[in-house]
C-alpha cells in the first residue's frame, strides 16, 4: 500500500542581524532567583551571576518573531526577538550589583546556499521496535548504533555502551565528533543515559541537522540529508512545526464518539509505539476515559523508572489530509509525559509515512 507523504515547514523563514542598543534597559532585583519565558509556556530558571561579566541565555530555535520575558522577584522585561539577533539588558541586584544579560536566539544556520545542493543519503534499519537505527563513528574510531530520537536534542550514550567502549574520557571533553554518511558533527558533548532501547549504544537528536532539510523514507530505509529543499512531488501534505524547549509539534486532531480533540503533538520517533497521551490535555478536553481497555503495562523512561501505562482504541487520528482508523493510543496514569501539554506522537504511527523535515 502506497504510503501518503508529508512535509514539515518551519513557520516562518526569516534571517536578520542583530541590532545594537545605545543604552540598555534596567531591570531591579532583590533576589538572584529569576527565569525566563519563551512565548506563553516555556520556562527556563535563572541565577542572576555579578561575576559573570556578560551572562547569556540563549533561546529554543526560533524560526519567526517570538515574545521572550525575564523575570526578576521584583520587575520583568520583555522583547520580541527575531532569528539571529540577541539583546541587551542589564539586572541591578539589591540596587548596587550590574549584571549584563543576553537574550541569544538560537544561531539560525543555513545550508541552501550551498553550490551545487548537496544529498547525502544514509541508510538505517527499522528495527521490530519502530525505531531508526543508525550506524555511526565515534571520533574517527569507535563504531556505535544509534537511534534517530527527534523529540531528543544532541548525542547521548548509555552507561552500558560508555564502559564497554572505554569512553569514560570523550564524556569528559567536549570536543567529540560523530560521523555517519558523509555527515560530520564536531564539537559536540556526551551525555550518558541508563537507557535506550533495544540494540543502540545511544541516540541522537534533529538539532544536529539545524538549518538543513532531513528526509526520512521508510519504503527504501533510507534517511537522507539535503542542504535545501528537494523538489516535492504532489503527494505531500504540508505542515507547521512548532518548536518549543529544544523540541517540536505538528497539530493533529484525535476523533471519537464524534467527538474531535485537535491538539498539539510531539513529534517522537523514539517512542516506540503510537500515541502517549497528555493526561491535562485529557482531562481539559474532557476526552472519554471509560473506553474499553486494551491492555496494562509497566514501561520504563530513560532513567530506568517503570511507569504504568494502559492502552485503549482510538476510533480516528487526522493528520494533515490523511486518517488512520483504530489506532490503540496509551495513557500514563496522572503523570504528565513532556513539559508542556502536548500528546505524543510515536513511530509506530509515523513510520508510515515517509516525511521531510524543512530545520
Amino acid at each position: 500500500m502506497t504510503k501518503r507523504l508529508f512535509i514539515f515547514y518551519p513557520l516562518l523563514l526569516v534571517t536578520s542581524i542583530s541590532f545594537a542598543q545605545k543604552k540598555l534597559p534596567v531591570v531591579k532585583a532583590t533576589s538572584i532567583k529569576a527565569y525566563f519565558m519563551e512565548g506563553k509556556e516555556e520556562r527556563h530558571n535563572w541565577n542572576i551571576s555579578p561575576e559573570i561579566p556578560l551572562d547569556i541565555h540563549i533561546t529554543t530555535k526560533i524560526s519567526e518573531p517570538k515574545w521572550i520575558s525575564f523575570y526578576t522577584d521584583v520587575d520583568s522585561i520583555k522583547v520580541k526577538l527575531k532569528p539571529n539577533e540577541n539583546y541587551d539588558f542589564i539586572v541591578l541586584l539589591n540596587s548596587k550589583d550590574t549584571c549584563i544579560t543576553r537574550i541569544q536566539a538560537l544561531p539560525f544556520n543555513d545550508f541552501s546556499k550551498i553550490n551545487p545542493a548537496t544529498h547525502d543519503t544514509i541508510p538505517f534499519e527499522l528495527t521490530a521496535f519502530n525505531n531508526i537505527k543508525i550506524k555511526a563513528i565515534l571520533n574517527k574510531k569507535d563504531s556505535l548504533n544509534l537511534m534517530f530520537d527527534s523529540a531528543t536534542n544532541g548525542l547521548l550514550l548509555t552507561e552500558a555502551a560508555i564502559k564497554e567502549k572505554n569512553l569514560e574520557t570523550e564524556i569528559e571533553k567536549k570536543e567529540n565528533i560523530l560521523q555517519f554518511g558523509n555527515q560530520t558533527f564536531d564539537s559536540l558533548e556526551i551525555y550518558s543515559v541508563l537507557l535506550n532501547g533495544q540494540g543502540y549504544d545511544g541516540r541522537f537528536g534533529w538539532d544536529l541537522f539545524n538549518g538543513k532539510v532531513v528526509e526520512i523514507d521508510y519504503d527504501k530505509n533510507i534517511f537522507v540529508v539535503h542542504s535545501q529543499l528537494p523538489k516535492i512531488d504532489e503527494g505531500y501534505a504540508k505542515l507547521k512545526l512548532e518548536h518549543i524547549y529544544n523540541s517540536f509539534c505538528i497539530e493533529a486532531e484525535l476523533q471519537i464518539k464524534n467527538k474531535k480533540f485537535k491538539n498539539r503533538f510531539l513529534f517522537d520517533t523514539g517512542y516506540q509505539r503510537t500515541i502517549m497521551l497528555d493526561t491535562a490535555l485529557v482531562d481539559e478536553q474532557n476526552y472519554p476515559k471509560d473506553l474499553p481497555i486494551i491492555k496494562k503495562v509497566m514501561m520504563r523512561n530513560g532513567a530506568g523508572v517503570e511507569l504504568p501505562v494502559i492502552t485503549f482504541n482510538n476510533e480516528k487520528l487526522n493528520i494533515g489530509n490523511s486518517t488512520l482508523f483504530d489506532i490503540p493510543v496509551q495513557l500514563l496514569n496522572n503523570q504528565q509525559v513532556v513539559k508542556y501539554k502536548a500528546h505524543i506522537l510515536g513511530n509506530e504511527v509515523l513510520k508510515r509515512f515517509n516525511t521531510i523535515y524543512d530545520f
